[in-house]
Order: structure tokens, then C-alpha cells, then sequence
């Protein structure tokens, strides 16, 4: 923490040398072929598109992106309605030295306490109600109220750890499946990430165990079992947990009727949908604090430079 967190739109420290956070809303962006430091890429209300050569990451408020140190993407913002984004920039030796006090004897930690080998690991799309969103929450909400440079910067470092709390849960699944060899256990684990991602991306269709499958290219009870050793819950129940996650999301961040929500997150009905939201999260819909109309009339025609 020798440095306070920079906290601006596109300031962006090559060197990795401090925190940053990177704010701003608008309508339309394009940044091609950029890399940084480990980070997290997230939204506080509409949706911008991270691509990593032919692959997409489409992130809504409900979802982030934990990317690696040196991962060239580039994003997009193209959307008649604003979009407020909000990511995380670690300075190099943060989330590293988090991981290494996670993995390290004590003795090694005494013996070279400055040493923070690469941490190398796989792009990683989580929901945002875990314990990384919920620590990502807590700088957002910081910054919002102006808080201090201490403050932001033991914040940030408490975001880290919970950085390294993912890496090591995506190195567990990975393990979890039951196949002798190593390379079949993270090829299952690669195939769910992949049917995993097709969802995310297109929640309000008619998604069953078999179209789940299929774009893993597993067959259907096959990829049940695997599923749930490896994600600890059923296809079916991940499913409702994350339509209905992406429902408070927009119910919070958007001023759309509950009928066009529950529509865009695949439920048939209103009276589905309600009685599925309130036994989720024990109120219904309705009761649901909407943000102000003047908000997104506000910023409706600014640009991210």
C-alpha cells in the first residue's frame, strides 16, 4: 500500500505499479488490443463486451471478470442506453503475494518474504454475489462515498485476497472430477466453463439438461454428474440461482417492467417468475428498490473517451 489507488477513466499505470480503478460512463467505447496487471473487469449498470481473440465475455452488473496479469482483450460499448463501468487494477505482487501466503509454508514465508512468483491461471467469470463481488461491492461503495486513500487501499487489499480465494476455487474444481488422468479432469472442467458461458450469455432461452449438454458437448447425465461434483449444485438449480440473480440486477440497475425482466432472464410467466424471486430472496419483485429515472436520463449522451 505504498501508493494510494488511482481512481480515475482511463488512466491506466503499465508499469503495475499501483491500485487502480478505472470509472466511466457512456454509450459508446471501443479500446483494442490492451493488457494490464491482473484485474477485474465489471459493470454497475448496463453491459460491456470483453473479447480475448474469437472469444467473448458478455458482463452484466449480476457478473465480473477475473482476468490474469497480461491478458490482451479488447472491449465494446455500443448501446442506446448508458453504461456505467467500473474495474479493478492490481498492482503487480498483490493478489500473487495473497496466493503464495495461501499455498506457503511458514518457513518459506520467513525465509524470502519479498519473493512473488507469476500466478498463472485461467480467465474466470463469476457471479458477482460471491465473495470477490461482494469485496469488489465494498471498494465500489467506498468510492462512492469519497472515502479515503487508506481506506480504498486496505479495501483493495482485502479485493486480493478475495482474488486469490478464486483462483484456488477454480483449482479445486478443477481436481473435483473423478477421471484418472489429470488432463481428462481439466478437460471436463474446461467443457462445463464452456456450457457455463452459453448461458450467461443468453439467459431467457428455453435452457434443459440436454441443450446444457449439448454445448458441452457431453452427453446429458454425464454432464449432470460432472456438474455438480465439480460446482457443488445441479444444472438446474445453477440455472434459477443465476436468472434470478441477473433479475435483482436489473430490477436494481434498469427501469424496465417486471414483465420485460422476467422475460429476459427465460421465465414464461409473471406469476413464475414472482413466486421463484420471492422464494429466492423473500420478497417479491415488486418490492424491489428501483434506481431514480433521472439517473440514466442523465448520462444518456456521454461517451467514454
Amino acid at each position: 500500500m505504498e501508493h494510494a489507488p488511482h481512481i480515475g477513466r482511463c488512466e491506466y499505470d503499465r508499469s503495475g505499479s499501483r491500485n487502480l480503478i478505472v470509472t466511466g460512463v457512456g454509450t459508446h467505447c471501443h479500446v483494442a488490443k490492451f493488457a494490464e496487471p491482473i484485474s477485474i473487469k465489471a459493470v454497475s449498470y448496463g453491459e460491456v463486451e470483453w473479447r480475448f481473440g474469437q472469444q467473448r465475455y458478455l458482463i452484466h452488473p449480476d457478473t465480473l471478470l477475473l482476468l490474469p496479469d497480461d491478458d490482451e482483450y479488447s472491449l465494446t460499448i455500443d448501446s442506446a442506453e448508458p453504461t456505467s463501468g467500473f474495474c479493478a487494477v492490481f498492482r503487480r505482487g498483490l493478489v500473487e503475494d495473497c496466493w503464495r501466503v495461501a499455498v506457503s509454508k511458514p518457513e518459506a514465508l520467513l525465509d524470502s518474504p519479498y519473493y512473488n512468483p507469476p500466478l498463472s491461471f485461467p480467465r474466470r467469470l463469476e457471479s458477482r454475489t460471491g465473495p470477490l463481488g461482494r469485496a469488489l461491492d465494498a471498494l465500489a461503495a467506498a468510492v462512492a462515498a469519497k472515502a479515503s486513500p487508506e481506506s480504498l487501499g486496505w479495501l483493495f487489499e482485502s479485493l486480493g485476497a478475495r482474488a486469490a480465494e478464486s483462483v484456488s476455487q477454480e483449482r479445486r474444481e478443477r481436481h473435483r472430477p473423478t477421471a484418472v488422468r489429470p488432463a481428462t479432469r481439466f478437460e471436463i472442467h474446461r467443457r462445463l466453463g464452456l456450457a457455463r458461458q452459453a448461458v450467461e450469455d443468453d439467459l431467457d432461452a428455453p435452457w434443459t439438461l440436454v441443450t446444457m449438454a449439448r454445448t458441452a458437448t457431453m452427453a446429458p447425465h454425464h454432464f449432470h454428474r460432472c456438474f455438480r461434483v465439480v460446482f457443488a449444485e445441479t444444472p438446474r438449480g445453477w440455472l434459477s440461482r443465476r436468472r434470478a440473480e441477473r433479475a435483482m440486477a436489473m430490477l436494481r440497475t434498469t427501469r424496465h417492467s417486471i414483465i420485460e425482466i422476467c422475460l429476459a432472464v427465460g421465465y414464461a410467466s409473471a406469476s413464475s417468475f414472482s413466486a421463484s424471486f420471492g422464494a429466492r430472496f423473500g420478497v417479491p419483485p415488486s418490492q424491489v428498490a428501483r434506481p431514480p429515472r433521472a439517473l440514466h436520463r442523465r448520462y444518456r449522451n456521454v461517451s467514454l473517451p
